[in-house]
C-alpha cells in the first residue's frame, strides 16, 4: 500500500494545502485537496473516497473533481463513502443543484459522476481490494475515522478531525495496523480551544495514544493549524516518542 499526502494542513495558506490522502492512486481519504495536486490521468484513476466527515476543508476538492471529469466527458464514477449523516449534508447543503450542481444526475442519471455509499460503523466492507472498516470519533460534527487494510492485511488508520476519543482505538487494537494518521491541531495552551472544537494538542495526543493496545510502529501528525506550526512540532518534539513523525504534503509513504 501507499499513501500519497496531498494535503496535510488544519488550514489552507501558502504551502500549505487541506487534507486528502491517496491510498494506491485509486481511493482517497477526505477530500481537502484535489484537482491542484493530481494531474488529468491520475484525476480518472481516482474511483472511491473515504470521507470523515462534511466540514468545508475535508470536503472543497470534490466539486472541482466532479466538474473536471463531467467536461472532459470521462465517464467516471466517484463513489463517496460516509456513515448515512455526512453524506445527507453532502446532497442538501452541496450538492443540492443551488450550490453546486447535483453530480447524482450528471451527465446523466445512468451514468452520473457522482454516487454516494453509506456504511456502518464497526462494519468491514470492500472496497476495490482493500477492507475497510469505519469508526465514530468525537468532533463537533457526525465525524469517522477509517481503518484500510490490503490483502496482506497490513492496515492504516486514519482519525480525521477528532478530539479525545475511545472506540477508534478499540477497533484499531483488532488489526495490524502499520501507521496511523492522526490530527493534532492546537498547541497545549490552547487545550480550551482544542476541546471546544474537537480537536488534539500535544498533551491530549499523549494521553490518546497511552490508550492504544499497542501504539502502531509508527504514527504521522496532521492537520496543524499553520499559524502555531513551530509551536505544536516542538511540544509533539518534547514528548520523546521515536515513533512520530510529521506528515509532509507530496511524500509517499509505504506500508
Amino acid at each position: 500500500m501507499k499513501i500519497k499526502v496531498l494535503g496535510a494542513s488544519g488550514s489552507e495558506v501558502p504551502g500549505h494545502s487541506c487534507p486528502a490522502l491517496l491510498i494506491d492512486g485509486k481511493i482517497l481519504l477526505d477530500a481537502g485537496t484535489i484537482a491542484v495536486a493530481l494531474n488529468i490521468r491520475e484525476e480518472r484513476s481516482l474511483r472511491h473516497i473515504l470521507l470523515t466527515h462534511a466540514h468545508f476543508d475535508h470536503i472543497k476538492g470534490i466539486p472541482f473533481l466532479l466538474d473536471n471529469l463531467v467536461t472532459r466527458n470521462t465517464g467516471n464514477t466517484v463513489t463517496v463513502l460516509s456513515g448515512r449523516d455526512v453524506l445527507d449534508d453532502l446532497r442538501k447543503n452541496i450538492f443540492n443543484g443551488r450550490i453546486w450542481p447535483d453530480f447524482t444526475r450528471l451527465p446523466d442519471p445512468a451514468h452520473p459522476a457522482l454516487q454516494y455509499r453509506a456504511i456502518r460503523p464497526e462494519r468491514p466492507v470492500k472496497v476495490d481490494e482493500y477492507s475497510v472498516v469505519m469508526e465514530r470519533v468525537h468532533h463537533t460534527v457526525p465525524a469517522y475515522g477509517y481503518i484500510v487494510e490490503d490483502g496482506a492485511r497490513k492496515a492504516v488508520g486514519y482519525t480525521g478531525d477528532t478530539g479525545p476519543t475511545d472506540r477508534f482505538w478499540k477497533s484499531m487494537a483488532a488489526r495490524d495496523v502499520k501507521c496511523l494518521i492522526v490530527e493534532t491541531s492546537f498547541p497545549d495552551r490552547l487545550e480550551t480551544l482544542a476541546l471546544a472544537s474537537g480537536h488534539l494538542t500535544p498533551s491530549l495526543l499523549e494521553k490518546e495514544i497511552a490508550k492504544m493496545r499497542p501504539p502502531p510502529p509508527k504514527i504521522y501528525v496532521m492537520h496543524l493549524k499553520p499559524q502555531y506550526l513551530s509551536e505544536i512540532e516542538a511540544e509533539v518534539e518534547a514528548l520523546g516518542r521515536g515513533n512520530i513523525e510529521f506528515l509532509k504534503e507530496g511524500e509517499v509513504i509505504g506500508l
